[in-house]
């Protein structure tokens, strides 16, 4: 789906960023009239998984070590006006030994820029079988993805709209899944507040049966409040409706969430976020409920001679429920370390 709107949790995840990200740019060329960054970003991470008890007596535990390397370049023109970007990344996280058939990469070109009140901008993506990123997202097949965005501040609130397209590939099967989105949002930002209201809709196809084809209408509100300036509280509403556009089967999904982060030193962060989604719909074996919860600690430790360190700890429990095939359920407890350098 095209990334213009605004995620469940993405200020408390921006806050987790800014404690990550290096108090300067190490590597900056400079290259005739122009001037080039280039940042390095490397994780490694170890993580313990398995099941607690009562969930899955049978499920194995693990131990998974992964390590991740970032190459980032950046050029500035016409004062922000025009601004290229590219990106390199090569991620093993949660694999003992990379498969032959599987190249975790990921490459990323962009335009972007603002001028006055307005931003725009235009990206493209490939990502290899394998990749998984910092937050945990595993990209199952090779994919690509283009969009296009735009946005306007209009002093009372913030209006940005979008569009992408997404190519899915699975070998194995011979087929290309092809999904269009287009989407929009509002964001309102008060000195203790912010608010976000945002709308997509996605249309879901396979290249070799051109007449079926999914469609997905997602709204959601966000809410972000600062009691103090230590602490962030973001609760977060979702509602997703999904059919199939021939046989006119609807998934209704629900959903609601909340994070809370706090900062009591510089150095310090602690998160901890809850989430809830059920999907209810005509075929009873598509019922499903799911509950997510994280913890984590951040700690920024300095600069060395490679860059800025961080370590980070972090609790994770997910839990899938279907009624009707009890089978199915999946519970999973997954506790990992990581230890960032950025900067280097």
């Amino acid at each position: 789906m095209v990334e213009v709107l605004p995620t469940p949790f993405a200020h408390i995840d921006g806050v987790l960023d800014d404690l990550n990200r290096p108090a300067k740019q190490t590597i900056a060329l400079e290259v005739g009239p122009k001037l080039i960054e280039v940042k390095a970003f490397y994780l490694e991470k170890r993580q313990d998984v398995g099941a607690p008890p009562g969930f899955l007596k049978d499920a194995p535990h693990a131990s998974q070590w992964g390590r991740y390397f970032d190459l980032f370049a950046m050029s500035s023109q016409f004062d922000g006006k025009l601004i290229g970007e590219g990106e390199l990344a090569y991620s093993t996280l949660g694999m003992s030994m990379v498969p032959e058939q599987q190249q975790p990469s990921m490459a990323r070109v962009g335009l972007k820029g603002t001028w006055g009140k307005a931003g725009y901008g235009i990206s493209h993506r490939s990502f290899g079988q394998g990749f998984v990123s910092v937050s945990g997202m595993k990209v199952e097949l090779p994919r690509d993805e283009s969009q296009i965005w735009a946005e306007y501040n209009f002093g009372l609130f913030q209006w940005r709209t979008g569009a992408g397209e997404t190519w899915e590939e699975n070998s194995a099967a011979n087929q290309i899944t092809l999904t269009r989105s287009a989407a929009t949002s509002f964001h309102l930002n008060k000195p203790g507040w912010s608010a976000s209201l945002s709308s997509a809709y996605s249309l879901i196809g396979q290249e070799q049966s051109v007449g079926q084809k999914t469609a997905a209408l997602t709204n959601g509100l966000t809410l972000v409040f600062r009691p103090a300036a230590f602490l962030t509280i973001e609760p977060n509403l979702g509602f997703k409706q999904e059919w199939d556009r021939k046989t006119g089967l609807q998934i209704d999904t629900p959903s609601a969430g909340v994070a809370l982060s706090c900062i009591p030193s510089r150095d310090f962060q602690l998160v901890g976020r809850a989430a809830y989604a059920k999907g209810m719909s005509a075929d009873a074996l598509k019922e499903a409920a799911t509950i997510h919860t994280t913890t984590s600690l951040n700690w920024k430790m300095g600069k060395s001679s490679l860059g800025e360190q961080s370590l980070s700890l972090q609790l994770d429990y997910r839990n899938e429920l279907r009624p009707n095939v009890p089978e199915s359920s999946q519970a999973n407890l997954t506790g990992s370390i990581q230890f960032r350098i950025a900067g280097f």
